[in-house]
């Protein structure tokens, strides 16, 4: 079981996203991908687009405007 940690910290949409697409693309079962993100609108595109894959995400805020997004 391996975590794909992304630092998408200053990138904007849709790079945060692209980012997590190549890891996806390279995870394998138990596998998980960590991404940290300060762009917000990246939470909410992700969490649409992994619910329609039927991944689990889980969202937690770490700092004040800093999200990490755990998928898998």
């Amino acid at each position: 079981m391996a975590e794909h940690f992304i630092d998408a910290l200053g990138d904007f949409c849709p790079v945060p996203n692209l980012k997590v697409q190549a890891a996806l693309k390279e995870m394998r079962p138990g596998d998980k991908v960590v991404l940290l993100t300060d762009h917000s609108c990246t939470v909410t595109t992700l969490k649409g687009e992994m619910a329609k894959r039927r991944l689990k995400v889980k969202v937690e805020e770490v700092d004040y405007g800093i999200w990490q997004i755990t998928i898998g």
